[in-house]
């Protein structure tokens, strides 16, 4: 995979963009003590291309001292201001009074944040030139989030001496690796300063297509399906075969018999997402839209309101909220865009045609060059989740640290979250610069689904402190 075979800079600009402050959005709890900005970034002048990004600055009166993480959802082509900011981990959450309630678990707590919709046609982000959404791929995606961020950093300049974190899941995995290593070749540049690359993470990340998304053994150790059903998966036809026909629109009488029988038996009430989530029974017009997920199927119902698994009655009221005029005046959008209220937004792109071959990329070997180069990786899974199975993630992981000889620094154990098991996790690493340094770690979220924050915030903010500290994960003390 040739991302960077061409001299890098003849790619980069600096373009005036629209970095502005938000001064309270709708909704919005008072008063808060970071400050939140919104806007676009220029990717190509000529096409008229541009990414959209919130950016909210850490809750601490000391901001510029801690890193910056950027934030990529998956799909291919979903929001990261709706899945990761609202959703997830960003400060607020819409409330069912119209109204915005404080996260207490916000990775802004820690972290400078900064959410990216990504690529053009997710959520605000845009192109002028209609081709540009004809036929888009991972390669430029990649191109696209780094003019991003060297072209953010000129808007933002006081953060150039900031660690940089890249985070994402699902389909970020793709997104993520493909560009931590144009990030690399670009600090390898002649007279480039350095972006600071420190680490990545990956929450249930689809990495490869013959291994991330085989779920026959963990639906069936859920009790989800039978074991006749099972052995039709491992004899027939198993998910990455089944998921390749779809994408080459070639699916075979066998495949279609057995996956057709997959979805009876797991029921059409369960969301492949999250094992755990009931249905919601809240019912209006505005929560009636349609998340797309790694299997091509558009998910028609949201789930109940549960403490321990999220409040899946969440994502139609941020769907109704960032429908509002008066937020998106408030986020700076392009109003050409918002003209078109009120179906302008939405969690994934209905505009963009994404080149489906490029879901069976394999991004492993990119994730160990990555590793080569020093830099930390991060692998996480939410338990819960049948689309990534943790048990898939966990086997790329060691499979990763045979390949690079990475001796394990921990025995796979519990982590903590405060007094309860956060989940289970093993760290591996070498020896560099003198000093025995962790460069793999994978760890589980004990009852957490496909996003894993949403479900388990407390969980996540643990895990992503950790991350972000370069520190081990809790342990017991014996």
């Amino acid at each position: 995979m040739a991302f960077w075979s061409f001299s890098l800079l003849l790619f980069f600009f600096y373009c005036k963009s629209s970095a502005e402050l938000i001064t309270a959005l709708p909704g919005q709890p008072a008063p808060v003590s970071f400050k939140q900005y919104s806007g676009y970034i220029v990717t190509d002048a000529h096409h008229g291309r541009a990414l959209f990004y919130y950016f909210v600055e850490a809750e601490s009166a000391e901001s510029l001292k801690l890193p910056l993480t950027l934030w990529l959802n998956g799909g291919p082509g979903c929001s990261s201001l709706g899945f990761g900011a609202f959703m997830e981990h960003g400060p607020f959450q819409p409330a069912a009074n119209g109204l915005l309630n404080k996260n207490k678990y916000s990775w802004n707590l820690v972290s400078n944040i900064l959410y990216v919709e990504s690529p053009i046609g997710v959520g605000f982000s845009y192109s002028n030139t209609s081709s540009d959404y004809m036929l888009w791929n991972d390669t430029m995606t990649a191109m696209d989030n780094l003019k991003f961020i060297v072209n953010w950093l000129e808007e933002f300049p006081q953060y150039k001496e900031s660690e940089l974190f890249l985070t994402g899941e699902s389909y970020a995995g793709h997104y993520i690796p493909q560009l931590a290593s144009l990030l690399v070749e670009y600090n390898k540049q002649p007279k480039i300063k350095p972006i600071k690359l420190k680490a990545i993470a990956l929450g249930n990340p689809l990495l490869d297509f013959d291994i991330s998304v085989l779920a026959g053994d963990y639906l069936w150790s859920h009790g989800a399906i039978s074991d006749e059903t099972l052995m039709l998966e491992k004899t027939v036809c198993n998910d990455s075969k089944f998921l390749r026909e779809s994408v080459h629109h070639q699916r075979s009488l066998g495949c279609s018999e057995v996956f057709s029988q997959v979805a009876e038996e797991v029921g059409g009430d369960v969301d492949r997402g999250n094992l755990l989530l009931p249905l919601c029974l809240v019912s209006f017009s505005a929560e009636q839209f349609k998340l797309q997920g790694l299997h091509g199927k558009m998910h028609e119902k949201m789930m109940a309101r549960n403490e321990a698994s999220g409040d899946s009655c969440l994502p139609g009221r941020i769907f109704t909220y960032l429908n509002r005029p008066e937020v998106q005046k408030a986020l700076h959008t392009n109003q050409a865009i918002a003209s078109h209220l009120p179906n302008d937004w939405n969690f994934c792109s209905t505009t963009l045609l994404y080149q489906n071959d490029n879901l069976e990329i394999n991004i492993i070997p990119l994730i160990s060059a990555l590793i080569r180069e020093g830099i930390p990786v991060l692998l996480y899974s939410g338990d819960q989740d049948t689309k990534v199975p943790l048990t898939q993630t966990r086997k790329i992981a060691n499979n990763l640290a045979k390949e690079l000889k990475l001796i394990p620094f921990t025995t796979y154990a519990p982590w903590y979250d405060h007094k309860q098991v956060g989940g289970w996790s093993q760290s591996f690493g070498g020896f560099r610069d003198g000093k025995n340094t962790t460069y793999l770690t994978f760890a589980t979220v004990r009852g957490a689904a496909h996003e894993v924050p949403f479900t388990s915030p407390s969980q996540a903010l643990t895990l992503f402190r950790s991350f972000r500290t370069g520190s081990p994960l809790p342990r017991p003390h014996i």
